[in-house]
């Protein structure tokens, strides 16, 4: 019998924590959001007034800080400079192929699997193409967020972009909307790459290998992203937690949910209990991050519940919404923070979120499925 090829390391697009060298990530984090915030006002200010205006003439949302509001302007930039030429070149028939396809698999689970094998195809075209915005070209905004919202891996943000461009003509013109967003992605950019890039030099190799592969995955615009999108991801944390902090700290019961690639077993072996949508370890295996994380919460006073899988993400959501008592602690990859942060504010629940220090599931990052885990001293900073 001929032995199995093994399955091939790959890079880790980003690391932090105690696999990682140099200064610690959180403070140089934290420091970099200091800037970010003094730059976003002297930026961003005065359409942070006005958009604050016109909420309080009755166009009701749930409240945000202004470092909130600057991390959606943020990422208005960003993703037009990631994404625009491709949403600008993209068909039309295309662009609603891509959205029946969202709906179908988002709402027919047997269609599921037939939906995703479509839409890799699709996404890969698009991304083995290479597109150039043309600088007399004027962009097109409402496409561009159609697009991310087609992909089904920008829903959110998507969200939050399209409630900029239904309030913002009020005050400032689209050319000046766009110049001001671009100038912002363009400015973050640089100096992130300066002052997080040590943590995320593996984003350009895995990419790389990603596309060699000529896969047509479904989750190609997951895994594919740019250094400088996990960066806006990095900083949204931070940012996102101190908008979010007030409100969290006013709730007693402290849940941290934590995802299923922090388990030392896969689905099938691991015996955790549930009942509905919930998860809770029974710590069926010694050496486990979680139930190591459970019998911490035990210790400290918090509960541990493992978050399911994306397609029921936002049902199990909605049960923590009618627990007032509740404020939760979510353990994700970076590139996920922002987009949860979004939903958790729309459904009006109190929460942290703390970075797990390396991508490790099997799904999308790692083909052998490496148990990743966070930082315990970061997480009882959050929950004290």
């Amino acid at each position: 019998m001929d032995t199995p090829a093994p399955i091939p390391r790959i890079p880790r697009p980003y690391q932090i924590g105690s696999l990682a060298q140099g200064d610690p990530f959180h403070p140089v984090l934290s420091r970099f959001a200091d800037e970010f915030l003094l730059e976003a006002e002297r930026r961003m200010g005065d359409l942070i007034d006005a958009r604050l205006a016109l909420l309080g003439a009755g166009n009701e949302e749930p409240a945000r800080s202004r470092g909130e509001y600057a991390i959606e302007l943020l990422t208005f930039g960003i993703l037009r400079l990631e994404y625009a030429a491709k949403a600008q070149a993209t068909s039309d028939t295309t662009l609603r192929r891509m959205a029946d396809l969202w709906r179908t698999r988002s709402t027919e689970p047997s269609l599921k699997p037939a939906a995703d094998e479509e839409r890799g195809r699709i996404f890969l075209g698009i991304l083995h193409r290479s597109w150039e915005q043309r600088h007399d070209e004027p962009s097109d905004d409402l496409r561009l967020v159609d697009w991310l919202a087609s992909t089904g891996e920008f829903v959110q943000e998507a969200l939050r972009m399209r409630a900029w461009l239904n309030g913002h003509e009020a005050f400032w013109s689209t050319e000046e909307f766009v110049a001001a967003t671009s100038g912002f992605a363009a400015w973050f950019e640089a100096r992130a790459k300066s002052v997080l890039g040590r943590w995320t030099s593996g984003v350009d190799d895995f990419r790389r290998r990603v596309l060699e592969s000529d896969a047509p995955r479904e989750d190609l615009f997951l895994v594919t992203r740019t250094e400088r999108l996990y960066h806006l991801n990095m900083l949204g944390s931070e940012v996102m937690n101190r908008g979010f902090r007030p409100g969290y700290d006013s709730r007693p019961r402290k849940i941290v949910l934590v995802p299923g690639c922090m388990r030392s077993r896969d689905d099938k072996s691991c015996q955790a209990r549930r009942d509905g949508l919930d998860i809770a370890c029974t710590r069926c295996h010694p050496s486990c991050e979680v139930a190591a994380l459970d019998r911490l919460g035990e210790e400290k006073g918090f509960g541990v519940r493992v978050v399911p899988h994306a397609s029921t993400f936002t049902a199990w959501l909605e049960r923590w919404s009618r627990a007032p008592d509740a404020a939760l602690v979510a353990a994700a990859c970076p590139l996920h923070l922002v987009p949860g942060g979004y939903e958790m504010r729309a459904l009006g629940l109190e929460a942290q979120c703390v970075l797990l220090e390396f991508s490790g599931c099997k799904r999308h990052w790692d083909p052998s499925g490496t148990p990743t885990r966070l930082d315990r001293n970061r997480l009882l900073e959050l929950v004290a």
